[in-house]
């Protein structure tokens, strides 16, 4: 009987996943189609909380997100900045890592040039210039809804072709509001 029940039990476990698709750190993975530069459309994986990490044979995209310093006093004291960083599976030397915002309409907004990378521990790092968190320039982040962004990575090993690839990046509403009620002087304790 105890046989009979675990063998339903399991059977019913691999429908279920059959029927809710595959999972990522709990959550169901969907697929979606962005525009990107030169009008090419690609497909990315996501889930409710975010992308999941993109992922060829050379290199794993690890970070593609925002560091905030919040400031009680203003918007004009509060910095943003992007934040990147990926895994390299071969460790190769680079001559580049270029990262540029793909936006809506298609064109590109350069974001971080790294002309002399290097690896630590396997992993690259970078990140953009800080900027101020005002509406002017960050609009986004006074929207009441989630914002997801496009990077493009183009990743220049030495004696080879440049490799692209794109992340999406999402920031959640929630994640908006933090630093909203921090800006205004409400910082969670």
């Amino acid at each position: 009987m105890i046989l009979r029940i675990l063998l339903v039990f399991m059977l019913l476990s691999h429908l279920s996943a059959c029927v809710m698709g595959p999972r990522y750190l709990g959550y169901t993975v969907t697929e979606r189609s962005f525009k990107v530069d030169e009008g090419k459309v690609i497909k990315a994986q996501m889930t409710r909380a975010g992308p999941l990490p993109v992922e060829n044979e050379q290199y794993k995209i690890e970070t593609a997100g925002v560091n905030v310093s919040l400031s009680k006093s203003s918007a004009e004291n509060s910095e943003l900045t992007w934040i990147f960083s990926f895994l390299s599976k071969n460790q190769r030397p680079l001559d580049y890592v270029k990262i540029e915002h793909v936006r809506e309409n298609g064109s590109l907004e350069l974001v971080v040039l790294d002309d002399s990378p290097v690896f630590k521990n396997s992993n690259w790092f970078g990140r953009s210039e800080a900027s101020p968190m005002t509406r002017k320039a960050q609009p986004w982040i006074y929207t009441a809804n989630d914002s997801t962004f496009i990077f493009k990575f183009t990743i220049k090993e030495k004696n080879s072709d440049a490799v692209v690839m794109y992340q999406p990046s999402l920031i959640s509403r929630q994640a908006k509001k933090v630093y909203l009620d921090g800006i205004n002087g409400h910082i969670p304790r």
